[in-house]
């Protein structure tokens, strides 16, 4: 999925219905130029004050908490669109987690300061800021949700479905090949389960004939057997945007 100045609709259509992409080229042409990350980049690192803001113009981050005994959570997924940092320098707070590279990213990369005054100078940057906090505020509260009353294999078809959309768009329930750069235990970090229990969630999708596993890679021979996703793209993985019209990175588990 990419997501810059020449990629990203603007028709009048989508706009005015999805009202996310608003004035998104008239802020987003002042920003630097956009870098490549390589896999496994660390862009924010955990218990760090906020110093720099980070664009995601392609490719898909995550977030890793690391608690007080050292273990890691993986709280959620960050694709384009995404102002990594926005809330923490809004705020004033340290970051409560660490952001980190998942595939090879493309971000544009400004300071603390040149985007608290972009900020107060272009309104629509300022609404694009509200609309993404607004999504994940929905997000969070669709996922504690989906934990209380949706099943573990019910979430872990949902996210598939998620990362099939996000990565795959215009999939239209044919057979889909998917690469994931998490691993088993980030995966099963995502759905609330342990690893040991993915793995017998993954064999029951395997025998019920819901996916394939070749050579690393998922195969969903049909799309519409995956369970239903009614949460209007929120969840674990979303976006700042509510439409997407580009083709995603290529993902692979491991």
């Amino acid at each position: 999925m990419s997501l810059h100045t020449h990629g990203v609709r603007n028709d009048s259509t989508e706009t005015s219905s999805a009202g996310d992409g608003r004035g998104l080229e008239s802020w987003l042409s002042l920003l630097p130029a956009g870098q490549l990350y390589p896999v496994g980049t660390v862009l924010v690192r955990q218990g760090c004050e906020p110093s720099d803001i980070f664009f995601i113009e392609e490719g898909l981050a995550k977030l890793v908490r690391i608690d007080g005994n050292g273990r890691e959570q993986i709280l959620g997924l960050r694709g384009p669109g995404w102002l990594l940092g926005a809330a923490f320098v809004l705020v004033g707070r340290s970051h409560p987690a660490s952001v980190v590279a998942v595939t090879a990213c493309t971000l544009r990369r400004l300071s603390r300061e040149a985007f608290l005054e972009m900020m107060t100078e272009h309104s629509d940057l300022s609404w694009h800021v509200h609309r993404m906090h607004s999504r994940e505020v929905l997000s969070q509260f669709h996922h504690m949700a989906d934990l209380g009353v949706k099943t573990a294999r019910q979430r872990l078809e949902r996210v598939l479905g998620r990362l099939v959309a996000v990565t795959t768009p215009g999939a239209n329930g044919k057979e889909v090949r998917l690469l994931s750069p998490l691993k088993r235990w980030e995966l099963a970090s995502l759905i609330a389960v342990t690893p040991e229990h993915l793995s017998r969630l993954l064999k029951q999708l395997r025998n019920d004939g819901v996916i394939r596993v070749h050579k690393g890679w998922i195969v969903i021979p049909d799309m519409g057997r995956l369970a239903a996703d009614d949460t209007e793209g929120f969840g674990v993985l979303t976006t700042p945007l509510g439409t997407s019209n580009s083709r995603g990175p290529t993902l692979r588990t491991r």
